[in-house]
């Protein structure tokens, strides 16, 4: 009998621990925010910057931004990007054909940064066609 009532309690004790971990996570994660930088129409060679911040503006280096741009057929271009010091990172458009594209971009959050995703419209244009 003794020895079921400590397996209780240590799973008891475990499961506080857990609920405790998980609040104390999500009381003190940030709320994230991947702003475009570049203009809306860009041309072949320019590149797409985007910035993650905090809802405090602060920057996040060193974190890895999912970038995907879609053509209006729906194939994807897909990049994997990492921010620099200021919490900006870019992608420069190579072999884009002019017209309209969707540009998504996502981050996955961290144990203290809550995931985010951003969708903003690019049309593509070097003025020769």
């Amino acid at each position: 009998m003794d020895k079921t009532k400590t397996i209780i309690i240590a799973v008891v004790v475990i499961i506080l621990i857990a609920v405790g971990a998980f609040a104390y996570i999500s009381a003190n994660s940030h709320n994230t925010k991947i702003d475009v930088l570049s203009n809306e129409t860009l041309k072949n060679g320019a590149s797409v910057r985007i910035m993650l911040t905090d809802e405090y503006r602060n920057a996040y280096p060193g974190e890895i931004v999912y970038i995907k741009i879609l053509d209006e057929s729906g194939w994807a271009h897909k990049y994997e990007v990492k921010t620099d010091d200021m919490g900006e990172g870019s992608v420069e458009l190579q072999g884009f054909d002019n017209g309209n594209y969707t540009l998504h971009c996502n981050f996955n959050g961290t144990m203290f940064n809550k995931p985010s995703h951003s969708l903003t419209n690019l049309n593509i244009n070097d003025g020769l066609g």
